[in-house]
């Protein structure tokens, strides 16, 4: 069955997912994620499944476990991940961009502008051409050092 690539549109058989979480709401990144849950468990509950079974996980919903997956004796935690389903060749570039990403260590100086807003979850300050731009006919908070 083929699929398209979420960030190419390649249309093919093999894809890959790309989980990721940052305890941030990345929707507002503008990137067609879909979100799953990821069930999180402690090494000591998991055993191997022996029998075909499944899960309780209240409202009526269930989670079938098939023989050769793990099961849980204790408590599982569901965590929302974002998934993208993509080609070898962006996710290539997805696998590029983090390694660049985290090798990139960027100078923080300050502009002196004292106006400082929310980007992707942190505090950056910007300039007051900046401000304007995103900003008209606003006047900024300013930050006095």
């Amino acid at each position: 069955m083929s699929e398209r690539c979420n960030r190419c549109g390649e249309d093919a058989e093999d894809r890959r997912t790309l989980w990721m979480a940052c305890l941030y709401e990345m929707g507002e990144l503008g990137v067609p994620f879909e979100q799953k849950p990821l069930f999180k468990a402690n090494i000591e509950d998991l055993e191997k499944a022996k029998d075909p079974g499944s899960i309780d996980l209240g409202n009526g919903k269930t989670l079938n476990i098939t023989p050769g997956t793990v099961t849980c004796k204790g408590e599982l935690t569901p965590m929302l991940m974002y998934t993208l389903r993509v080609c070898k060749a962006c996710r290539a570039e997805w696998m590029q961009a983090i390694q660049a990403w985290f090798h990139f260590k960027p100078m923080m100086e300050s502009c002196g502008s004292g106006i400082f807003v929310r980007r992707n979850g942190a505090t950056v300050e910007i300039s007051r051409e900046e401000w304007d731009r995103l900003n008209p006919n606003r006047e900024p908070v300013v930050a006095k050092p």
